[in-house]
C-alpha cells in the first residue's frame, strides 16, 4: 500500500524507480494533440492515393506537414528511465518519416508520373502510424513493460486495435468537483491541483501495472487487462484504488491554500467493473470499449472516499481471493436505470501477490520471482 509519508505537508512519495516524467501527460497531451490535429487533416484530404491529388489538395497537404514538421520532444524530461535512450530514437525516427513525407509531398506536386511518389507516401504514412501507436503506449505503462514494447514484437501485437480480452476496468471520479472549482481562489490554482493530482494518480495506476487511459477532466480511467496485469489484476486494481485514495487525502490536504474554503467531505468515487472489452489503438489513443467501461463509470458515482464494484467484478474477486476478504452489499443510483446493487471489498489480512506476468517470462510461464505485499489489518 502507499506508506504514509513522515513529513506533514509533504508530497506523496511513489517508488523512484518508476517516478517517470513520461509520464507527464499535460505536456504530453499538448503536444500530441497539436500533432494529431495536422494529421486528422491529412488524412481527410489525402483518404486515397490513388486518385491523383489535385494542387489544392496538394498544397494544403505540404501545409499541414511543414506545421508538424518541427520536433516534440515527449520525453524531454525522462532522464532517469531506464528506457530514455529508445525512447528519443523512436521520437528521432519518428520526426525523421515526418521529414521524407514533407519532401515526398514536394516532390509529389512536381512529378508528372505521381504513381510511384503516392505509393511511396502511402509506405511512409504506415511506418509513422506504426511508430506513433508505440510511441503513445509508453508513457502509458509500467517501466518494464517499457522494455517488452520495445524488443517483442508479440508482446506488442497484445495492443493492436480491436484486440478483445478480458480486463478489469476502473474509473475514478472526483467527487464536488465542480463546487473544488468555484472554491478555488484561482482559476490557475485549481489547473495546478487537479495537474498534480492526475499525475500522482496515474502513477499509482502503472506502478501496479494497469495502463492508464485517459484523464477525463474530473477523473481518470484505467484498465487492467489480464495478458499485461495478470491473473490477479482484479487484486492490483484495488490494491491502486486504495492507494488513490490517499494520494488525494494527501494532495487535498496540502493544497488548503490553493481553496477559498475547504470542504471536508470530498474525495473520489472510484467503480469497477470486469468483462469483455475491445482495445482502440489509434495514431492518438488507446482505450478501451465495452460493458464494464459503462458501468465502472456508473460505479464512480460512489460516495467521496469508497470503491464499488459491479457484479461482474466481484464476482471476479471471489475467484481470487476468499478467506482475508470482506465484501459487503450497498446500492448506487443511476440515473436513467434505478438502484443498482454495487460491493465493497476490504481486505482484513495481509495478501501477497507473485509476479504473475506472462510478459515478463521468456517461456511465457508465470514468474514468481518478486513478491507484492497488501498489508492490511483490521
Amino acid at each position: 500500500m502507499a506508506k504514509k509519508n513522515e513529513e506533514k505537508g509533504k508530497d506523496l512519495e511513489l517508488p523512484k524507480k518508476n517516478n517517470s516524467s513520461s509520464n507527464d501527460f499535460t505536456s504530453l497531451g499538448d503536444s500530441l494533440n497539436k500533432m494529431y490535429g495536422a494529421f486528422e487533416g491529412i488524412n481527410s484530404l489525402g483518404t486515397s492515393f490513388a486518385k491523383i491529388p489535385d494542387q489544392n489538395s496538394m498544397s494544403s497537404l505540404v501545409s499541414l506537414f511543414e506545421n508538424i514538421n518541427n520536433p516534440i520532444s515527449t520525453f524531454q524530461n525522462n532522464l532517469r528511465s531506464t528506457n530514455f535512450e529508445k525512447q528519443i530514437k523512436l521520437e528521432e525516427e519518428i520526426n525523421k518519416i515526418k521529414s521524407k513525407l514533407s519532401l515526398t509531398l514536394k516532390e509529389l506536386n512536381e512529378e508528372k508520373d505521381k504513381s510511384k511518389k503516392t505509393d511511396e507516401l502511402q509506405t511512409l504514412l504506415d511506418q509513422l502510424n506504426s511508430k506513433e501507436k508505440i510511441n503513445h503506449i509508453i508513457p502509458r505503462i509500467h517501466e518494464e513493460a517499457q522494455e517488452k514494447l520495445f524488443s517483442d514484437e508479440n508482446f506488442r501485437s497484445n495492443f493492436d486495435n480491436g484486440k478483445d480480452y478480458y480486463s478489469i476496468v476502473v474509473s475514478i471520479d472526483i467527487r464536488r468537483s465542480t463546487e473544488l472549482m468555484l472554491k478555488a481562489r484561482k482559476p490557475e490554482l485549481f489547473s495546478k491541483f487537479i495537474t498534480e493530482l492526475s499525475k500522482k494518480l496515474s502513477q499509482i495506476i502503472i506502478n501496479n501495472y494497469g495502463i492508464f487511459d485517459k484523464f477525463t477532466g474530473d477523473g481518470i480511467l484505467a484498465f487492467f487487462p489480464k495478458f499485461y496485469s495478470g491473473e490477479n489484476a482484479i487484486i492490483r486494481s484495488l490494491k491502486a484504488a486504495e492507494e488513490c485514495h490517499l494520494a488525494f487525502k494527501q494532495h487535498y490536504d496540502i493544497s488548503r491554500d490553493c481553496f477559498n474554503v475547504f470542504i471536508k467531505d470530498v474525495g473520489l468515487g472510484i467503480g469497477i467493473d470486469y468483462g469483455n472489452v475491445t482495445l482502440v489503438n489509434t495514431s492518438n489513443e488507446l482505450t478501451v470499449v465495452g460493458i464494464p467501461v459503462v458501468y465502472a463509470c456508473r460505479m464512480s458515482g460512489a460516495n467521496a472516499g469508497e470503491t464499488l464494484l459491479n457484479q461482474p467484478a466481484k464476482e471476479e474477486l471471489l475467484t481470487h481471493c476468499t478467506k482475508n476478504l470482506k465484501i459487503s452489499e450497498t446500492e448506487i443510483q443511476i440515473k436513467n436505470e434505478g438502484t443498482a446493487l454495487a460491493y465493497k471489498a476490504e481486505f482484513i489480512s495481509e495478501i501477497t501477490l507473485n509476479d504473475d506476468f506472462v510478459w515478463k517470462n521468456d517461456e511465457n510461464k508465470p514468474t514468481t520471482s518478486k513478491d507484492e505485499k497488501i498489508d492490511k489489518t483490521t
